[in-house]
């Protein structure tokens, strides 16, 4: 049970922190288009590494969406549905 609870408290660290790395992702994304700099690039940049290879980031004039899926701790247990994805918009100018 103990064990059980330890799995489920680290899934939930696991969502936070995907949640707080897309926001990052986005700001990072929105701010770079805004400058001139490839937006999508810079946005998979700001991922870490980990997390990369399940994300896409999308621009859309200054706003970018960035959507990630969320590493599942627990086997067994389909990861097609836990996705986030964030999004930014800084203005250009």
């Amino acid at each position: 049970l103990l064990l059980l609870a330890a799995l489920m408290g680290w899934q939930l660290l696991l969502v936070t922190f995907t949640a707080t790395a897309a926001e990052n992702a986005a700001r990072a994304a929105s701010r770079a288009n805004g400058t001139g700099g490839d937006g999508e690039d810079k946005g998979m940049d700001a991922l870490p590494s980990w997390l990369r290879d399940e994300a896409s980031v999308a621009m859309s004039g200054d706003k970018a969406d960035v959507t990630v899926t969320v590493p599942i701790v627990f086997p067994g247990v389909s990861t097609d549905a836990w996705t986030v994805t964030r999004s930014a918009e800084i203005p250009s100018g």
